[in-house]
């Protein structure tokens, strides 16, 4: 194989037959019908491999670039790397220090942007007395993007795997990124108490807010999610802390959303109800996959409310 196009295209036809490489995650067994044995499936899958490293090989000697993933990178565990080292969230972390302050608000940026989107909206709507933070996902190889590097706090399998819960999920990733974020937690809380922080997020940061918020073994103000939905569904309600089982949680979701699914992730949300969590859903009309100006400054406004009433 010489080009970039051949190789692309093999893979995706591999992927089809085989589903993903070895180092990824093990896949439900593809059923009959394609023609292939297991072993000639290997044989495949070696051949691309060692295709597709000669490749990146060539493109180091000829543009004398470095390897596109650095082995130090923070990196899900869905990839199979035993590599310790990561990279911190708090080395990318936005931080916006109130004159007074007496509350911290985080936000978990979806998957695939950064914490940059958000950092303009919050500092022209927080008041003098609210510290805002932002951490930035590491960026990882994505399965659904053929191992592309992107900003997530975990891996999917496919790009409609968010809130889709037939497809395999990343506990191991969902947990790590729970713990990253308990560690920011834990230091807000040190300066102002757990009881006036709330966390916040949009897509998989806002599922991670979730997650992490319920789990907190410390009382925390509120949490405010867009288009989140409910992961390491298995784990409830036994995971549930009881300090935050009476948590307000407020939930955005788009009716004309068409990459978080409404119909899919309300199924996790219903679940949270009928856990006896004050859970409030709005679903917002013609608003798709995005945070809509309008709705944002109502969720802030929730955020004061909650804040300057405590937990009542």
């Amino acid at each position: 194989i010489n080009d970039a196009k051949n190789i692309k295209i093999c893979f995706k036809k591999l992927k089809t037959l085989a589903g993903p490489l070895p180092h990824r995650i093990q896949r439900r067994a593809l059923s009959g019908g394609v023609g292939m044995t297991p072993e000639q499936i290997e044989e495949r899958k070696q051949w691309l491999r060692q295709a597709i490293a000669e490749k990146e090989q060539r493109r180091q000697d000829a543009k004398g670039l470095k390897e596109r993933l650095d082995k130090n990178l923070y990196r899900s565990p869905l990839v199979d790397d035993t590599e310790d080292d990561t990279d911190s969230i708090f080395e990318n972390c936005f931080y916006r220090d109130p004159i007074d302050h007496k509350y911290t608000l985080i936000w978990l940026h979806g998957i695939m942007e950064d914490n940059t989107k958000a950092q303009t909206m919050l500092e022209m709507i927080s008041p003098e007395d609210v510290r805002v933070v932002i951490p930035n996902a590491p960026k990882i190889p994505l399965t659904a993007l053929d191992e592309s590097e992107e900003r997530a706090w975990w891996d999917i399998e496919h790009d409609t795997s968010q809130g889709n819960y037939d497809d395999e999920e990343d506990t191991a990733g969902i947990r790590e990124s729970y713990r990253e974020i308990v560690k920011l937690v834990e230091i807000e809380e040190a300066k102002i108490g757990s009881n006036n922080i709330i966390l916040a997020g949009f897509g998989q940061g806002g599922a991670l807010a979730l997650h992490t918020a319920l789990r907190y073994p410390a009382p925390l103000c509120g949490v405010m999610t867009w288009a989140a939905y409910l992961v390491d569904m298995e784990s409830y309600p036994d995971e549930i802390s009881p300090q935050n089982s009476t948590t307000k949680i407020l939930a955005y979701h788009g009716k004309n959303d068409d990459v978080v699914l409404p119909k899919l992730a309300f199924q996790g949300l219903s679940d949270l109800k009928s856990f006896g969590l004050p859970l409030e859903v709005r679903l917002v009309p013609r608003m798709g996959h995005y945070v809509d100006q309008a709705q944002w400054v109502q969720g802030f406004d929730w955020c004061m409310r909650r804040f300057r009433e405590g937990r009542s």
